[in-house]
């Protein structure tokens, strides 16, 4: 039998929420290349531009690695499986006809479960407005203008809730 309970949260998402206490974060933990994942070459155009936009939008969290391509990919190629039954559902209607008799669109399934699928990939990435609600992050300002100069992402500083 497997682990009861919610999924452990990753040490990273804890101490961007603000967590300070060691008894609670995991100092163990085994911690990926922090590279960005590497988009793979066969995934649609579509699902392309998702990965591109998550990674611009998420790069500055820290929290997808390069270890974590398999489930980002998952989630790119669920969007864009979403997208494309919502065109074809918007195209067709809700009801269609099969054998003579009019019946729901299988669309509208096809959606819904990709729909659910991209719901729980967001979680499990952090890309949902919930899953973002308790991240606390600041630039530091002056670390910000010497390393756009160079190119290099600004360096971040986690920053205790206070109040």
């Amino acid at each position: 039998m497997g682990r009861r309970g919610p999924a452990p949260t990753p040490t990273r998402v804890k101490r961007l929420r603000g967590e300070t206490r060691a008894s609670r974060l995991n100092l163990h933990e085994p911690m990926p290349s922090a590279d960005a994942p590497k988009m793979p070459a066969d995934m649609d155009p579509e699902a392309k531009v998702v990965w591109r936009r998550v990674l611009r939008d998420m790069r500055h969290t820290g929290v997808i690695r390069a270890a974590d391509a398999d489930i980002l990919r998952c989630y790119c190629e669920a969007v864009s499986r979403y997208a494309g039954a919502a065109r074809l559902y918007a195209q067709s209607g809700p009801i269609v006809k099969r054998d003579g008799n009019l019946v729901k669109n299988p669309l509208h399934q096809v959606a819904r479960d990709n729909a659910d699928e991209i719901r729980q990939f967001a979680r499990e990435l952090g890309l949902s407005p919930s899953a973002r609600v308790g991240l606390r992050i600041e630039r530091e300002r002056a670390l910000d203008s010497l390393t756009a100069d160079i190119g290099l992402p600004p360096r971040l500083r986690v920053v205790a809730d206070v109040g």
